[in-house]
């Protein structure tokens, strides 16, 4: 399949590369490390704290679950490296656990990811679900799909963050209710990298759908010397912001 790029529409720097061009890259990005932030705002959709209020990539026609907005003034606000960096030969995965209340299928998916300065993504974009995923095993992949992915600044924050958003999957994905699967989209690029954003584990803004299942999450990088650790075990890492669409 032929690869595309896409561009991020503003600048934004949550760290220099040149910390990944010395292999310095960290897996864990937090407010309290004082990441500088310098961007210009085209146009942004705003995190609005009501409960009828859902985000653009997860209308009510079609949201299936949404996890909730990042919260800068959360004091374990963080993210968690998800992304494949071809530039620097580094990829590391989020894989975050749902558990439907219904049988659904998934056509669409969003990360919310905090991004390096000068961004662009290359599409098309992997999304895969697994299950019986377990520490030290990645389980069976039950969907393994892409799509060509967007890029909009989304959210209220002390630093910016994206909705990295693939609103058609190449293949949709059949979860069944009551199980347990893990799901990841991976930004991948040559130029930079990601992190995707947590979520207050109580109460999160703009939650929809299904309840969150709140720490069920693997994060494997070999680039990291990480083989499906819990991503607690990488910092507060209960739940992160991400969304599903579908029927």
């Amino acid at each position: 399949m032929r690869k595309t790029r896409f561009a991020l529409p503003i600048t934004a720097m949550l760290i220099s590369l040149s910390a990944a061009q010395s292999g310095s890259t960290p897996a864990v990005v937090a407010l309290s490390e004082e990441t500088q932030a310098v961007y210009t705002q085209t146009r942004a959709e705003p995190g609005v704290k009501t409960k009828s209020y859902y985000p653009p990539f997860c209308p009510p026609s079609s949201c299936l679950y949404y996890a909730g907005d990042f919260d800068s003034n959360y004091s374990g606000a963080n993210g968690l490296f998800n992304a494949n960096d071809e530039g620097n030969s580094l990829e590391g995965q989020v894989w975050v656990g749902v558990k439907p209340s219904r049988d659904v299928t998934v056509t669409g998916a969003t990360f919310v990811e905090l991004l390096t300065g000068g961004y662009t993504g290359v599409n098309p974009t992997p999304f895969a679900v697994q299950f019986g995923t377990k520490p030290g095993q990645a389980g069976k992949t039950i969907c393994s799909s892409n799509g060509n992915a967007t890029i909009s600044a989304y959210g209220e924050n002390q630093i910016p963050t994206y909705s990295y958003t693939i609103r058609k999957l190449s293949k949709s994905c059949k979860l069944r209710k009551g199980n347990v699967y893990y799901v990841n989209l991976l930004p991948t690029s040559s130029n930079g990298y990601g992190y995707v954003a947590n979520v207050p584990p109580q109460s999160p803004q703009n939650h929809h759908g299904w309840k969150n299942d709140l720490n069920h999450c693997y994060f494997n990088s070999p680039g990291f010397g990480d083989n499906y650790v819990t991503c607690n075990s990488q910092g507060a890492f209960s739940e992160f912001s991400v969304a599903l669409t579908g029927k």
